[in-house]
């Protein structure tokens, strides 16, 4: 059973929205997936109430379409909203970087280099899932760091919207070498608190995966870019 326990302060259907949308994220419900709500509840451990509040709030966000008379499932990809969330991304990236790099304490960038270090060593080992989990952890200690809440709600919502899709995407061995050497930047930047740097390397480093995922889905393999909109 995947229980939801209510938090202090946090009610029952922004937790069960919160591991919906960790579900959606991670590909365990696929688009077009059709949302059972009494299996779901069943899972959860929830009654039907909550369970519906949680998936209008991720209708909300677009990660769940409703259907008149007949539910819920998980939104289908929209190339075209891919490619726009990409876009703002690549801005949301680069302020984080600007605002991270001087304000990351020396706690949280010893965590990110732990990240960095283990991320290393499973992109040597070809463990592609768990290369991107550190991966995923560097970027949300990036956030973190920027200590703007405004900005980290903006991430996740454009970012659930294409997440699953921005890490499924089949990947060359250039294009994987690339993105490692640009986490190596990033780490360079981080520790000289160089903000504008850190935020020109996030900018391309989103740029670069967009073209990744713009090439597997068969579009432009050249996407515009953020400086060229």
């Amino acid at each position: 059973m995947l229980e939801i326990k209510q938090l202090a302060r946090i009610p029952l259907h922004e937790a069960i929205s919160e591991r919906l949308r960790g579900l959606i994220v991670d590909g365990t419900l696929p688009p077009g997936e059709k949302l059972l709500e009494k299996t779901l509840c069943e899972s959860f451990g929830v009654s039907r109430t909550p369970m519906r509040e949680a998936i209008h709030t991720l209708a909300g966000e677009g990660l769940v379409t409703l259907i008149p008379n007949r539910g819920a499932i998980v939104a289908r990809i929209d190339n075209t909203q891919v490619m726009d969330g990409f876009i703002v991304m690549e801005a949301l990236e680069a302020l984080a970087g600007k605002l991270a790099a001087p304000r990351m304490g020396a706690q949280t960038l010893a965590a990110l280099q732990g990240h960095h270090a283990a991320m290393l060593e499973n992109y040597h080992a070809g463990a592609r899932a768990l290369y991107y989990k550190h991966n995923r952890a560097i970027h949300d200690l990036i956030f973190e760091a920027a200590q703007n809440d405004v900005l980290s709600d903006l991430r996740r919502q454009v970012q659930s919207r294409f997440v699953s899709l921005r890490f499924a995407a089949a990947i060359s061995a250039e294009e994987w070498a690339l993105a490692v050497a640009e986490h190596e930047e990033m780490l360079v930047a981080l520790k000289a608190r160089d903000g504008d740097t850190l935020s020109e390397i996030l900018q391309r480093h989103t740029q670069s995966k967009r073209k990744q995922v713009s090439r597997w889905l068969g579009l432009d393999p050249e996407p515009l870019t953020l400086n060229e909109a």
